[in-house]
């Protein structure tokens, strides 16, 4: 993975469906380019295809677990799975792992916050929240595009007519509507340690005011942001070529104003969960009606 891998990247994560004519016209290539270097990420195991992302400032409730354990790699990555309504793991170095979870309500959360300590082992746990901005119910239509779209976001939409029962037109128009609300969005599920030319790495950004997340957004290497209200953070992943941008990218973000405190994280392994929209489908009420 080179850095024109990490640009496709980042407008694939910018819209999952985005045709590869149109990656190629952002990037000034070919869209023959486009289309060898995505099949190479996917034969070389770094991108291991297109799911869906639902926006937890509106569906349900979600979080991000932070927890040290002594426990084997294997065992954290072959145990999480195991807890219903995990999304998302990320190992980084030093035995610290951070899991993305969704859960109903706060006494789903206490639960499910015992069993990542029973299960995973582990000897200190923090909780950051996402910040809610408001409540979507989906519609029973809009799960079952969804759900179909699970482990292959990507699919024409006149074959998951086909799969589904529901006209292509009608499932055009329900996506659009969903992604114009900035409820969903098509997922690349990448394996970034696999890339052996770029380093990963997560930011937890302690600020006073959340409006900090705009600056950081502009930084020509990050991947991406998320916000949490308790306690007020910002968390980004970023991308770089050289440990020493590592540095650089926090001196940079510890020089904003407002910043209180910034610490990092390599990502040594991570692993995706696509069964965690099953969960949310089913804690807000679908319940596979035809």
């Amino acid at each position: 993975m080179d850095e024109l891998d990490v640009k496709i990247l980042r407008l694939l994560w910018e819209d999952g469906r985005m045709p590869v004519y149109r990656i190629a016209e952002k990037l000034g290539i070919s869209g023959a380019a486009v289309d060898k270097r995505i099949k190479a990420m996917m034969k070389r195991g770094e991108l291991l295809g297109f799911t869906i992302l639902l926006n937890s400032d509106y569906i349900l409730n979600s979080a991000v677990i932070s927890i040290k354990t002594r426990r084997k790699r294997e065992h954290i990555l072959r145990n999480v799975g195991k807890i219903k309504g995990v999304m998302h793991i990320i190992a980084c170095l030093g035995g610290r792992y951070y899991g993305e979870f969704w859960y109903a309500d706060d006494m789903e959360l206490e639960e499910k916050t015992l069993l990542f300590q029973e299960l995973l082992g582990a000897y200190s746990i923090e909780i950051y929240r996402h910040r809610k901005a408001g409540e979507y119910a989906l519609s029973d239509v809009e799960w079952r595009i969804l759900l179909a779209m699970r482990d292959n976001a990507r699919i024409p939409f006149s074959r998951l007519s086909k799969i589904i029962g529901l006209s292509a037109k009608t499932i055009s128009r329900r996506w659009e509507k969903l992604r114009e609300m900035d409820l969903v969005k098509a997922y690349p599920v990448i394996n970034r340690p696999l890339s052996k030319d770029i380093f990963w790495f997560s930011l937890f950004v302690e600020v006073d005011d959340l409006s900090v997340e705009n600056e950081i957004k502009k930084m020509e290497n990050l991947w991406r942001t998320s916000i949490f209200g308790e306690p007020r953070m910002v968390y980004g992943v970023f991308y770089a070529t050289a440990v020493r941008e590592i540095d650089d990218t926090m001196e940079r973000i510890i020089s904003m104003e407002g910043v209180r405190r910034v610490h990092y994280e390599v990502i040594v392994e991570e692993k995706f969960f696509p069964e965690y929209l099953d969960y949310v489908a089913y804690k807000m009420g679908y319940k596979n009606k035809k």
